[in-house]
């Protein structure tokens, strides 16, 4: 049996090489479609080099990490570049490979694909504090200054979401799985929406669920009809290599906006919209694939382009 310091490397190495750097079947509204408002970054110019994470504000700020410049990064609503901060390394305000973001009304939290803390800045960039976390961060929801909801790649505990508190202690777990999966077959990515039901999509699995706040599945949906995942050979260990959904988001009407990955009719580009009762109201399409998707407080909804380089803003048209 492995080690668990053995464990945790291993995991990180997992991270590394999930294919989400990479890049319904229903009725479709022909009329639905996005408008792109703005674009940060070109293949011209070194304001994003491999962008990952992103959060808005209310004021419209944007909020970006950039995983192959080591920062965080700060831009204007018109897509100004006001700030950077971060460099390699391993200490305060520095990153290894900075992941997803998240934020409150004062503060932005970092993720950080080799570093198991959580870094918190303030809406200028400046460094406060870490919330050490004791696993590989997947995703993470920033739930109040005092709780952070994270997905992890727990060899341990499986198909749980963890609520850690502001000193990294687990304070509640979320069960949405009691199967015993093999490895990376829990993954997921999920977001709470206003009344903390929790929504959650499946890397590896064809499977959409919604689960209220005693734990309870209030449905579940295989959307594209995938059995079996592609599999290979990773060291001694056989593993998943293809996604089936890359991300999810929701609006502020409650829609659920999921990302699809490499079994969609367009890879990596449709996104399937939800009502909150699980029924599929429309697909759009994005005109360049994505590894994630995320909508701000006005409804606007980001994603990538040229690999990283470039960062897309769209309208929502319905």
């Amino acid at each position: 049996m492995l080690s668990r310091k053995k464990a945790f490397l291993f995991l990180l190495f997992l991270l590394a090489f999930i294919p989400f750097l990479l890049c319904s079947r229903g009725k479709e509204d022909r009329e639905s479609h996005l408008e792109e408002v703005l674009s940060i970054g070109s293949l011209k110019d070194d304001l994003l080099f491999q962008w990952v994470g992103v959060s808005v504000d209310r004021d419209q700020t944007i909020f970006v990490s950039d995983t192959m410049d080591y920062s965080l990064k700060k831009f204007s609503p018109k897509g100004k570049l006001l700030k950077k901060t971060g460099r390699k390394g391993q200490g305060p305000g520095e990153f290894l490979a900075p992941r997803y973001l998240d934020s409150t009304e004062k503060f932005i939290y970092v993720s950080d694909q080799f570093n198991p803390n959580i870094q918190v800045f303030d809406k200028n960039l400046n460094y406060e504090y870490s919330v050490p976390i004791s696993v590989p961060v997947s995703d993470f929801s920033v739930l109040s200054t005092e709780n952070i909801a994270v997905a992890t790649l727990s060899a341990i505990k499986s198909g749980r979401i963890f609520i850690f508190n502001s000193n990294g202690k687990v304070v509640h777990e979320i069960q949405y799985s009691n199967e015993k999966s093999p490895l990376l077959m829990d993954m997921v990515n999920f977001e709470f929406d206003r009344q903390n039901n929790l929504y959650i999509v499946y890397n590896y699995k064809d499977k959409i669920e919604k689960i209220d706040t005693d734990g309870k599945k209030l449905w579940s949906k295989k959307l594209l009809g995938i059995k079996k995942v592609k599999k290979e050979k990773i060291g001694s260990f056989i593993l998943p290599s293809r996604l089936i959904y890359k991300d999810i988001a929701l609006d502020s009407a409650g829609n659920i906006f999921v990302l699809g990955g490499s079994y969609s009719k367009n890879p990596g580009r449709d996104i399937y919209v939800f009502n909150s009762e699980g029924q599929l109201l429309t697909t759009l399409v994005l005109p360049d694939t994505s590894h994630c998707i995320y909508i701000d407080p006005l409804d606007n909804l980001y994603s990538r382009s040229n690999e990283g380089v470039t960062l897309k803003k769209f309208k929502i048209k319905y």
